[in-house]
């Protein structure tokens, strides 16, 4: 992680990424496959776990749609940063560097997704080694980042944010839990629906093409789904440990500790959020931007029974127009 925050580092500041360096139409903007001028989030989908039969609300939509969705989402912020007559200021309409924003493209468009119903559902098989050993090989192959997307959109934060660090335990990148909230979950973002990139560093190639200007690397065809995850799998956890619960714990420890700043890392909150500044000063500090999490010697039992009390935020899902705007 810490070398790939100096190649974020290298592309905003030392060989910086420009705006506007991408057609109009260019597929990291569209999401359009030249090939066959259609869509390509649905075709790079490179597992899916059975859906349930039984929901808590309404039936989700169609995995063919929710990806779409999330990969829409994206591309706008990639078309955020190739706007530059005039260019964006970085704010509440551009949230991210310009770098970053491109990373996005990478991640959308050449990337693979993988679909779970909920955390429970993600958990069963990320607890199997051979299914994390299958997804290691997918990105060794294919040179792509990958996302994990989840149906539910309805979710606890803090179940969320032990989730997170269950994946982190498993996985050798990092990550963050992004999804559609009013505040965040630890260094999460907005997104439309719940969604972990396990940043690998393959996005640094695209974005280093991106610098050098050449655009004929950019775009990777669509992946062939049907060589990966193939096996059975069956995994062993079903409970998230104390080691886990101790790093979302932590995590939430640190965000807490840079005050109104939070988790964000390469922007400036006081910028995007002037409205929130006004709430943290009239409130004297005590507006958060994260979620609270609660600390790991208090039972799971415990943490679960203090939520349903209502001692313990839940999810409160914010407009479409606002999520946009937050891209």
């Amino acid at each position: 992680m810490t070398k790939q925050t100096f190649n974020v580092l290298d592309f905003m500041f030392w060989h910086k990424v420009k705006a506007g360096l991408l057609e109009d139409n260019h597929p990291w903007i569209t999401g359009i496959d030249p090939k066959t001028e259609s869509p390509i989030w649905d075709k790079n989908i490179i597992f899916a776990s059975p859906r349930k039969k039984v929901w808590p609300e309404a039936e989700p939509k169609d995995d063919q749609r929710i990806v779409r969705q999330v990969g829409m989402f994206l591309a706008a912020m990639v078309r955020r940063s190739n706007e530059s007559e005039p260019e964006l200021p970085q704010g509440r309409k551009r949230r991210m560097p310009h770098a970053v924003n491109y990373i996005h493209g990478s991640v959308h468009y050449n990337g693979g997704f993988l679909i779970f119903n909920d955390f429970k559902d993600a958990m069963y098989y990320f607890s199997d080694r051979n299914f994390v050993q299958e997804l290691h090989r997918f990105t060794k192959k294919e040179n792509r980042e990958h996302t994990v997307v989840f149906r539910e959109r309805n979710y606890d934060p803090e179940e969320y944010a032990w989730f997170l660090s269950f994946l982190r335990s498993h996985l050798r990148w990092y990550a963050n839990a992004n999804g559609p909230a009013k505040k965040r979950v630890l260094h999460g973002t907005p997104s439309p629906y719940p969604v972990i990139n396990p940043i690998n560093g393959n996005w640094i190639t695209d974005v280093s093409n991106i610098q050098k200007e050449k655009m004929d690397k950019l775009v990777k065809p669509e992946i062939s789904s049907s060589e990966y995850f193939n096996g059975d799998y069956c995994g062993n956890q079903s409970e998230y440990t104390f080691m886990e619960r101790f790093h979302a714990w932590g995590q939430h420890v640190v965000t807490t500790a840079k005050g109104f700043q939070g988790g964000l890392v390469f922007t400036n909150r006081k910028k995007m959020e002037p409205h929130n500044w006004e709430t943290f000063q009239k409130t004297n500090g005590q507006w958060r931007a994260s979620y609270a999490i609660s600390h790991p010697f208090k039972s799971i039992e415990k943490a679960r029974a203090d939520r349903s009390e209502g001692k313990s935020i839940y999810v409160n899902f914010i407009a479409k127009k606002e999520i946009k705007e937050l891209a």
